[in-house]
């Protein structure tokens, strides 16, 4: 799914790119093109000007047909070349570097005609580019001034081939652009959809183990019913201490899947922001007092001591009922993993603008592996002792989503044979 997704993404970007740089490359091309060819005509128009001034636009005339040579300003050099023709195309007067293939054809004489001038692109003999400028101009044939066509042109080859040039880079732009961007927006892809493939992954193993947590209680209620179901259909065969223990069982079991059910739903609200928070001035100091002596009677049952600490008042604008479910899953959590003989502390102070909870323990500490998913739902270091126990694996989870709600921060600090630290800061 994310594969397919990533390449789509990938192409996406890798189409849109190319397109971008098509659209530009042949703008820049267009561009250029007509930025070079108007040079052209500009420079035709100069030139005509300049060295057929005395058969366009001047007072003075230019040689009849008759004569020896084109005289007026015909220069060669540079790869220009000049002619005269009739309204009809005969050649009159031209230079000597003329190529007839290269004049301009009769469409573009009558349009010269028409207007006055023209541009035309032509080719040669051979296969050049060329461009001819042709206008109206006379010649001198006795005393008759003839109308006829001058025409001025050169070769187009050095722009082609800059054009050429240009095409190559812009080929090479885009080959060297739309590669490494492919690639780049590959690996990009990867980066942006790794955030929601974790989240998928995390409700996957979420849903996974939300399903098999419930499937205990759900089994135990349901074998324990059958059992009752059965004595009542038969009326004998089971004692009554066997139906309490029955009854006992549905009714432990039940609070169990109606907690875990609970705490799935925290999660739940936590994940799409709508954690309820009625906040006002809380007493850690009290809080950490009240939960101290609530967990007192759970210790002592484990031959574990139970001591609490505080260092004056310290008071926090939080919601009481969720600061007290933190504190209770903290401490619990600790007694939960310390063996009999040992000692859970539970403490309070301020510290500049935060107040700092800590939760300690000398239980079987922690490996420097697990540290990093210790908050993760469902996660247990030890599985087996820790269902024995009727954990649920959610408990820091919601502890996590508590303090985030608060605005402050958790750490967990740990050795494995040397206890845990948990140390909770909350702005004051």
């Amino acid at each position: 799914m994310f594969s397919a997704a990533r390449w789509r993404l990938t192409g996406v970007f890798t189409v849109v790119l190319a397109v971008i740089l098509i659209t530009a490359g042949i703008a820049i091309y267009l561009t250029t093109s007509s930025v070079l060819f108007a040079r052209v005509d500009d420079d035709l128009k100069e030139r005509a000007v300049r060295d057929l001034s005395d058969f366009v636009g001047g007072g003075g005339r230019g040689r009849g047909p008759g004569g020896d040579e084109f005289v007026p300003h015909t220069k060669t050099t540079g790869g220009y070349f000049y002619a005269i023709v009739r309204t009809d195309g005969e050649p009159l007067l031209s230079s000597s570097n003329v190529d007839p293939d290269g004049l301009a054809p009769a469409s573009a004489l009558q349009k010269a005609m028409n207007d006055g001038k023209a541009f035309v692109s032509t080719e040669s003999s051979e296969g050049e580019s060329l461009r001819v400028y042709v206008l109206e101009a006379t010649v001198q044939d006795g005393s008759t001034d003839s109308p006829v066509l001058a025409q001025i042109g050169r070769s187009t080859e050095p722009e082609h081939s800059a054009l050429s040039q240009l095409r190559t880079v812009l080929v090479a732009v885009f080959g060297g652009s739309v590669i490494p961007a492919g690639l780049a927006g590959f690996l990009l892809s990867g980066r942006v959809l790794r955030p929601i493939k974790d989240a998928m992954d995390s409700q996957q193993t979420f849903i996974a183990d939300a399903s098999h947590e419930l499937r205990t209680p759900v089994a135990v209620v349901r074998t324990n019913a059958e059992l009752l179901q059965r004595h009542i259909a038969s009326q004998a065969g089971e004692t009554p201490a066997r139906d309490a223990s029955a009854v006992e069982d549905i009714l432990s079991e039940s609070d169990r899947l109606a907690k875990m059910v609970d705490q799935m739903l925290t999660l739940a609200q936590a994940d799409v922001g709508e954690m309820a928070l009625s906040r006002s001035a809380v007493a850690l100091d009290q809080l950490v007092e009240q939960v101290g002596r609530s967990m007192k009677t759970l210790a002592e049952a484990r031959s574990i001591t139970l001591a609490t600490s505080t260092n004056g008042s310290v008071e926090v604008n939080g919601d009481p009922a969720r600061l007290h479910e933190l504190l209770v899953i903290l401490t619990d959590n600790a007694i939960k993993y310390t063996d009999a003989g040992g000692s859970v502390g539970l403490g309070v102070n301020r510290t500049h603008k935060r107040a700092t909870l800590e939760v300690t323990d000398t239980g079987r500490g922690i490996p420097s592996e697990a540290l990093s998913h210790i908050f993760d739902r469902f996660y247990r270091v030890d599985k087996a002792r820790s269902r024995d126990s009727g954990g649920t694996g959610l408990g820091l989870a919601i502890a996590r989503q508590i303090v985030d709600a608060h605005g402050g921060t958790i750490r967990m600090e740990s050795e494995v044979g040397k206890g845990t630290k948990v140390t909770v800061e909350l702005p004051t």
